[in-house]
């Protein structure tokens, strides 16, 4: 639950409210085995999960409060391929005040990494649970001492 945790201290970060009326929390929590081997182990599976994010007493343009969202799921969650757009549900309180709850859907990937004293078996080996980003090249340049 990385991204929710990032994206909430990003908008408590943008003073949209006090950090008192900004709350955070998942739901419906699946996990999608795959188990695949990886650079540093195996990708046990994705873990996907519900998320709302509530604002209270929201007096900012709801303009500002959408971009921000969608700027940093756009930096921070580009492979959202599948996934549902943000939905914000908007109670007025009055006519400068809303309660906002927003609606997403993230998509983490799991990994284990292979220890010969893991707690977790599978395929014949050990495993333990230890988060790492799986980092892949975008650029590269192939050099030849040679003729």
């Amino acid at each position: 639950m990385i991204k929710l945790r990032a994206l909430t201290a990003y908008l408590i970060e943008r003073r949209l409210v006090e950090p008192e009326q900004l709350d955070s929390w998942t739901d419906q929590v699946s996990l999608e085995l795959i188990w695949k081997p990886d650079v540093d182990g195996m990708r046990m599976g994705d873990m996907n999960y519900g998320a709302t994010i509530v604002l209270e007493r929201f007096a900012d343009n709801p303009a500002r409060l959408m971009a921000l969202v969608g700027s940093w799921l756009e930096t921070n969650d580009g492979d959202r391929e599948g996934l549902p757009a943000p939905v914000f549900d908007v109670t007025m309180l009055d006519s400068d005040l809303a309660d906002v709850d927003i609606k997403l859907q993230f998509s983490e990937p799991q990994y284990l990494a292979e220890a010969d004293d893991g707690e977790i078996e599978a395929f014949g080996k050990r495993y333990a649970f230890k988060p790492f980003e799986l980092w892949v090249a975008e650029k590269g340049e192939v050099a030849s001492r040679g003729a």
